[in-house]
């Protein structure tokens, strides 16, 4: 038991953490995906709950949907809210009732919303991370875009002009036209369950042209980021909030989030601190060779 090597594919590496992967809202592995998502979302607050720490490489970009970005929403919120009262309002004993109050009221509000939770909350940026080979093309047309809008804003250009150059636009040499990009995603492997799909409903075969290209971006990230994910981050949602309401992580940082569930992920120690620190049990002491020798293997350790 625990001998011998994994067959390929038994473990999950991702350079840049873990993330939910895009599927098709209507499908069986979808379904059967977001009842693990919900597991996924006891364990997790159950984990935080009981202090306790799980070796899991979340993505940067999971654990900012977890805490709600960088800023949070309610504490963006609760800045608002403080700021439409007067000063002499704040100092009154019945503020802190108030703001609950103003609180509540929008939590019940945002359950009815249809938009999802998390609405925003990631950027093309954040895809580089997810999926490095996919985030760096769209990087590379985003960068397109920008001269096409640096175009069409130039005024010193009359219409001719500005519609040459923008045709002339290429990526690494080859025109936008040439790359055969349709409005359709195709996933990274084929354990997910399909083969493509359609990210403009109706007109996935459309091919993708420089006229065309940021909408052709925006429909990649919100297929990645709300669409292709909604009913697991749902599920995730609701399988946290039946240990404790997911917006309570809020009031964190994603990197502190992290090392709330994670831990250190890159601990870095001096021999002095080791030391300090450890107390040898067993027979052993501090002068053993056999702990000095197991301090020595610590420190030379790297990441």
């Amino acid at each position: 038991m625990g001998g011998g090597e994994k067959a390929p594919g038994y473990y999950v590496l991702r350079a840049g953490g873990l993330f939910p992967a895009p599927l098709p809202q209507d499908s069986a592995v979808c379904s059967r995906v977001s009842g693990m998502f919900y597991v996924l979302g006891v364990f997790l607050a159950k984990t935080l709950q009981d202090s306790r720490l799980v070796d899991l490489p979340l993505s940067p970009a999971f654990l900012k949907l977890l805490c709600g970005g960088e800023v949070s929403g309610c504490v963006r919120e609760s800045s608002t809210i403080v700021t439409m009262y007067s000063p002499e309002l704040l100092e009154d004993v019945m503020t802190s009732s108030l703001l609950s109050v103003v609180s509540e009221e929008s939590e019940e509000q945002s359950t009815y919303r249809d938009v999802p939770w998390w609405q925003g909350l990631l950027e093309l940026e954040d895809l580089e991370l997810v999926d490095p080979g996919r985030g760096g093309v769209l990087t590379k047309l985003q960068g397109l875009v920008t001269k096409k809008s640096q175009i069409m804003s130039d005024e010193a250009l009359d219409d001719d002009t500005k519609a040459e150059m923008i045709n002339s636009l290429e990526l690494d040499g080859c025109p936008v036209e040439d790359l055969g990009l349709t409005f359709q995603y195709s996933p990274s492997s084929a354990v997910y369950g399909y083969q493509t799909v359609d990210i403009k409903p109706g007109c996935g075969e459309e091919a993708v042209t420089i006229h065309n290209l940021e909408e052709y971006i925006d429909r990649s990230l919100d297929w990645v980021f709300v669409r292709g994910v909604r009913q697991q981050l749902d599920a995730l949602r609701q399988g946290f909030n039946t240990v404790f309401p997911l917006d309570k992580l809020g009031a964190f940082t994603p990197n502190e989030v992290r090392t709330m569930l994670c831990g250190d992920q890159d601990p870095v120690f001096t021999r002095e601190e080791i030391m300090k620190y450890t107390e040898p049990k067993l027979g052993y002491s501090k002068e053993s060779p056999g702990f000095l020798r197991f301090v020595n293997v610590l420190v030379e350790m790297t990441g």
